[in-house]
């Protein structure tokens, strides 16, 4: 069921719309620039822009509604949804970051998006694969090196989550983001917003509420990293990177925004 529908729902409105070329977002030297002809296809897809709230539902499994999203503004995560009812979050959304793709692939969601934060939504019209082959071949040869860099850092936090312990596991998730932050600027003297609660962190790692406050506490304790009120503090991004195994990210290819 696509949850992003403005019709009857006061907690989604519309925001007042960003043209695609005064986006903000598209400045960045993280995403691939796109002449006219690539603008304005993507312009022809735009449907609208619309907001949310902190704690709504993005999208749920089930039958896609014809729509991909990016995020313009705000945190949100991708989980999914295990047979007992608990959920595993598998992705951090942050702004620029593209979801919904599996409608061009498979006609159905299979995961579910969530805001962390106020999010703002550009949601767009979902081409087809053959559309954008024809049409675009350098958006689709951007879309492909995007799924091929989120997948490789995907396995990097999948075998860490498989082999570590939880004190491992939260730093390894600490660094991630806040290398992908430093990128946008957002990471200033090891300090950054991080909206990721105690029970976000636990859905993310794989580990008990009680198992994450400890893990907090050790890391606090060994003066590599503290977490309070909604910010991030890496206090020894060395010696954190060496306790968590963390290899950075490196250059990363220019991703793919929509």
């Amino acid at each position: 069921m696509e949850q992003t529908s403005d019709h009857g729902n006061p907690s989604c409105r519309r925001a007042s719309g960003v043209a695609c070329e005064d986006c903000t977002l598209r400045r960045s030297h993280l995403f691939k620039p796109l002449d006219q002809n690539e603008l304005g296809y993507v312009s022809r897809l735009r449907d609208r822009q619309l907001v949310r709230p902190a704690g709504a539902r993005l999208l749920s499994t089930g039958p896609a509604g014809g729509f991909i999203y990016t995020l313009y503004s705000g945190w949100a995560f991708r989980s999914i949804r295990l047979a007992d009812g608990s959920r595993q979050i598998v992705e951090i959304l942050l702004p620029g970051d593209v979801f919904g793709l599996h409608v061009a692939l498979l006609g159905n969601w299979d995961y579910e998006v969530t805001a962390l934060t106020r999010t703002v939504l550009c949601r767009l019209r979902a081409p087809s694969l053959d559309d954008l082959c024809t049409q675009v071949p350098a958006l689709n040869r951007a879309l492909i090196h995007t799924l091929v860099d989120d997948k490789r850092r995907a396995d990097s936090r999948l075998a860490v989550l498989g082999r570590t312990l939880g004190p491992q596991r939260i730093a390894y998730l600490m660094l991630e983001l806040a290398e992908r932050l430093e990128e946008t600027g957002e990471l200033k003297d090891g300090c950054c917003a991080f909206p990721l609660r105690r029970r976000h962190l636990a859905d993310a790692t794989g580990l008990s509420g009680t198992h994450v406050n400890r893990s907090l506490g050790e890391l606090r304790e060994k003066r590599l990293a503290h977490l309070e009120d909604g910010r991030l503090t890496i206090l020894d991004r060395e010696r954190l990177a060496g306790f968590a195994g963390y290899t950075p990210l490196g250059r990363r290819v220019q991703r793919l925004i929509l």
